[in-house]
């Protein structure tokens, strides 16, 4: 049986660690992270996207996100939207969640070579006026792993629609009364979906299924109570469709997700 993925918020880095569950599960109960993002002035690279990597069985993941951001100049008060197309893949030298990363080789998504960094892991992020501008992440996803370490040679197209999500985010949240955002019909090309609000000193993460989503995915009020007041809107609310494949090469499975991060700062009072 497919596994499902468990997200958890990185907190500089885009490493993180996952956990699984029965995938036809309507709702998941993810660990929230030790190290969540801290929010700063708002800038246009925005957060630290979600990007889950491997565990379970798995001798490594291969992520396509699109994150998009909106932020209030402070200045000006005018928002801005942002997209940050991001790809990342980590290999591990064993299948059983605990491996060290490993050097496979060149890889590649849509073409566009991922830099390796000393710790192995890998990564290229493209952004709108830099280069690369865009890793057209709108339907299928191809990888391109060269092999090494003990991992395959990799040719997979990761195939389908991208996950979307066309709601509208609050730009306030009031810890008197449940955070309820709509999810429903404003959700599709998705597995699950998760709800993120990070501050300073906490995340609170909420998981639910999307074959169909609910109509609301609440944070109920007794989770808001205790947080801090929030006024310059670097609290980020986050929505997360995701969806996943799981496909064995040359005898070894990988993951391969694609999921969308919506994004914006938020006050909190």
């Amino acid at each position: 049986m497919k596994k499902l993925l468990q997200l958890l918020i990185p907190a500089v880095a885009l490493m993180v660690s996952v956990t699984s569950c029965d995938k036809n599960n309507t709702t998941t109960n993810p660990t929230n992270p030790t190290n969540p993002t801290t929010p700063t002035t708002p800038s246009t690279s925005g957060p630290t996207p979600v990007t889950p990597s491997t565990g379970d069985g798995m001798w490594g993941a291969l992520i396509a996100v699109k994150m998009q951001y909106s932020y209030v100049v402070p200045q000006l008060g005018t928002p801005v939207n942002v997209e940050t197309q991001i790809g990342v893949a980590s290999f591990y030298d064993n299948n059983n969640g605990n491996g060290n990363l490993v050097d496979a080789g060149a890889v590649s998504i849509n073409s566009n070579d991922l830099k390796k960094e000393t710790n192995n892991s890998y990564n290229v992020t493209a952004t709108q006026g830099m280069t690369p501008s865009t890793l057209n992440l709108s339907g299928n996803v191809d990888w391109k792993v060269a092999g090494g370490s003990g991992i395959p040679s990799i040719n997979y197209t990761h195939a389908g629609a991208f996950p979307e999500y066309s709601g509208i985010l609050p730009s306030t949240v009031s810890k008197s009364s449940d955070l309820e955002v709509d999810l429903g019909s404003k959700v599709s090309g998705a597995d699950s979906v998760y709800v993120v609000l990070v501050t300073q000193s906490k995340t609170i993460i909420k998981a639910f299924g999307a074959n169909p989503a609910p109509a609301k995915g609440t944070i109920p009020a007794s989770e808001l109570s205790g947080l801090a007041n929030v006024s310059d809107n670097t609290a980020y609310l986050e929505v997360v469709p995701f969806t996943y494949e799981l496909n064995t090469t040359s005898g070894k499975r990988f993951a391969y997700i694609k999921e969308t991060a919506v994004v914006t700062g938020v006050n909190i009072n």
